[in-house]
Order: C-alpha cells, then structure tokens, then sequence
C-alpha cells in the first residue's frame, strides 16, 4: 500500500482536527515549530500542508500573527478550482462515468474561438454522464484541442482526464473561467439522467488553461440542482 506523503498526513490530520472540533473556528494553530516536532517532520513540510487548507479556504496565514481557523471544510459538495477535475473533489471511487460520445472533429465557430485555435485544428468532442454513489448527477459535454492534448482515449474518461494531463503529459493546469446560469432539461438530459424533460437544472460553462495562457478545455456540464453546491472563498492578501 502506497503511504501518503508527509504534507498530505498534515494536511489530513489538521483537516481531520477541525472537522472534530479539536480546532475551533477562530483559533490559531500551534506554531510552525511546534506542529513540525509533533509530526515529526520539517517546517517546510507543515508549511505545505497547512497551505492547502489555506488555498481551500479553511485557514488564514498571516505574518506575524499565525495561522488560523477560518471555517470547517465542506464534504460532498461538488465544488470546483481552477485546476479541480470532477473526481478529484468528489473521489473515484465515488464516481462512475458513462461514455455517449468520443469522436474527432472539427470544431463549430464558437468551439474554436472559445479554444483560441482555428477551425481547421481537429477536437476531441466528448459526452459523459456522470454517477456519485450510482446516483446520476451530471452530464457534461467537453472540446478539447488535440494538438494540446494528444493520445487521449476512452480508458481516460472513465476516470480523470485531469490526471492524464498532470501525470502523462506532464502538463501544468492553472486557471479556469466558469459561467454558471439555470437551463431546463432537454429530452437527451432527462433519457439519460432519469428526470423530466422540462426539470430545472444548473449549466456549467467553463473555459480552463494551461499555466502558459493556453486554453486547452471549453465544457458545458449539466447538473441536477438538487446535489449541485457552488461555495466561493475569498481571501485577501
């Protein structure tokens, strides 16, 4: 069994503390020293940790002052970075993905603006729905251009596209621009989703990039508005 890394068992445990109550909201943190002595680790490898809790929002860093509890972390909430794939908020092994669709194409106009290439430049058109605990949840459509992405493959969309990217292309996700707004269901929505033609639902549009600038992914994600969350933390520097 593969262990965590250092930082990742800070980042659970103190997680874990706040969830439980051992660290209240509005409480500072022991000290970067004292943490390090008591995981037995560095104070960079704490710095780390607590720095993921910082980026989602659940504790505050200030120079001089601490660091400290800001709110409790939020658990199955489908909640999305700039950078989050799907699974990687909600967890594989929650999820189950169903392929509609996996073609190479050439993209409409708006598909090549929204990517920033011509409509000669072939995409990856692609249609899963989603499933958390066999329940349905989503279905998304995603462009992606291929001279960005090469090689992507069915075996990909049944888990994270994300990782492939990270792990395989070695490629670096960094911002995304996400319009939200509600949308009724279309007959395709409801055959595979199991609702009602007609059934409110929540539109995602989200246009993510590369950390050069280069956008390498425009989607369009549907999602039953009983189990769609949206939360937006904002922290001033």
């Amino acid at each position: 069994m593969k262990k965590n890394a250092k930082y990742m068992e800070v980042y659970s445990d103190v997680k874990k503390k706040i969830e439980n109550g051992t660290y209240a909201i509005g409480e500072k943190l022991p000290t970067g020293s004292e943490l390090a002595k008591q995981y037995h680790t560095s104070k960079l490898t704490v710095k780390k940790g607590l720095d993921m809790l910082v980026s989602e929002g659940v504790l505050h860093s200030r120079s001089g002052f601490g660091t400290e509890v800001l709110r409790k972390p939020i658990h199955n909430s489908k909640v999305f970075g700039p950078s989050e794939g799907f699974m990687s908020v909600v967890g594989e092994e929650h999820v189950d993905s169903e392929i509609h669709m996996f073609s190479i194409e050439l993209p409409s106009k708006k598909i090549a603006e929204r990517l920033q290439i011509n409509d000669k430049e072939y995409i990856y058109n692609i249609v899963r729905s989603r499933f958390v605990d066999q329940q349905p949840y989503s279905l998304e459509q995603t462009f992606m251009p291929l001279s960005i992405i090469p090689g992507l493959e069915p075996k990909h969309l049944k888990k994270s596209v994300y990782s492939y990217i990270r792990n395989e292309l070695q490629l670096e996700i960094n911002a995304s621009h996400v319009w939200m707004k509600g949308v009724l269901a279309t007959e395709f929505d409801a055959n595979i989703l199991g609702i009602d033609a007609g059934d409110f639902m929540i539109e995602v549009e989200k246009s993510v990039s590369l950390a050069n600038g280069t956008p390498f992914e425009y989607s369009i994600t549907r999602h039953l508005y009983q189990d769609f969350v949206f939360e937006a933390v904002f922290v001033e520097k």
